[in-house]
């Protein structure tokens, strides 16, 4: 597997211009994903996951618009490339899986129909061989009876069976990027975990890179081996799943941990949610963003945005409790090495 960045993100900054101000959703978010790698994106709703994603396949609505930065897509960036061209990148070099399979699948056109359609367009077969891929990727992400099943409506098909068939499409035309929006939400935890390894699946066999989003930390566990956690328009830290499960250096991160539920809680032990709302976008605090629900705010936390401080193995993070001068606290997440 080659090393080399297949996406990097550089300084993006993407706002909401209202009739009541400029909403500034993304300021100033930068990372990168290389060839066949899954990395996952976690944070509160409203943290900027999911318009980092949008912005990325520039399928922003307005009054949404990027105001800086730089999408490099194998070198080229997107922030600069014309609708026209977007469009063939889309669906063919990186596809997107919505959160909500039934309003993204047209109940009107056959599972087949809408799968044969990003096949024919993108990569100019004719119906014949189109159906015959088609077939292919339904038994790829383990729908049975895949010949039969390509004739059938979606509300024919059960929850987890509409996600599978919107991976399907996505994975139609063979994408090197493939973004996967909340993938898991509101099936139930047995299809969850079959979406899961079929994502797993798709990583190891076919090379596909993965940006995997949501809001739910032991979704990403399993299939990623980076993290990044975001808060207010911001990565608060990036790092291995291993590093940020067991050696989190954000307090952000730390409340995240805390607030998961374990099988090891006794019944009359709560969870520990984090107090307080996620900041005003319309008006971003000067300092860290978190620091209003922070145990540990120091004066400068509330007046001065933190750098990014990072550790020898690359894990970085933006807070002041990594200043040399800082106090040093003690990192409690509850949470357990398995083994």
């Amino acid at each position: 597997m080659s090393l080399k960045n297949i996406l990097e993100v550089k300084d993006l900054r993407t706002s909401f211009f209202t009739h009541v101000g400029e909403i500034k959703a993304i300021r100033g978010v930068s990372f990168s994903l290389k060839k066949g790698e899954a990395i996952g994106i976690v944070g509160e709703s409203g943290s900027g996951k999911s318009v980092t994603s949008m912005s990325v396949m520039k399928l922003l609505q307005f009054p949404g618009k990027i105001v800086n930065g730089e999408i490099l897509f194998r070198g080229e960036n997107l922030v600069n490339t014309p609708e026209k061209k977007m469009q063939s990148i889309r669906g063919n070099e990186i596809a997107m899986i919505f959160q909500d399979p039934m309003t993204s699948l047209n109940p009107v056109y056959t599972i087949g129909d809408q799968i044969m359609e990003s096949i024919i367009k993108h990569q100019k077969v004719d119906k014949k061989v189109a159906k015959e891929k088609a077939i292919e990727m339904l038994k790829l992400v383990g729908i049975p009876s895949p010949e039969e099943r390509i004739d059938q409506y979606p509300h024919e098909f059960s929850g987890g069976m509409r996600q599978r068939a919107m991976i399907a499409i996505a994975l139609s035309c063979e994408p090197e990027l493939l973004i996967a929006d909340e993938p898991t939400t509101a099936l139930d935890v047995t299809i969850q975990a079959q979406i899961l390894e079929l994502m797993k699946k798709l990583k190891d066999e076919i090379n596909t890179s993965i940006i995997l989003i949501t809001h739910d930390l032991g979704v990403v566990a399993d299939v990623c081996s980076r993290i990044i956690v975001m808060y207010g328009g911001l990565v608060m830290e990036e790092g291995t799943t291993e590093e940020i499960f067991y050696n989190p250096k954000h307090p952000y991160t730390m409340g995240l941990l805390k607030s998961i539920p374990r099988m090891d809680l006794g019944e009359n032990q709560r969870l520990i949610p984090i107090e307080g709302t996620p900041p005003d976008l319309l008006n971003p605090p000067k300092g860290c963003p978190f620091a209003a629900r922070c145990p540990y705010t120091m004066k400068v936390c509330e007046t001065e945005q933190p750098p990014y401080f990072t550790t020898e193995t690359g894990q970085r993070s933006m807070c002041w409790l990594l200043h040399k001068d800082a106090p040093k606290i003690e990192v409690d997440t509850g949470v357990k090495r398995r083994g």
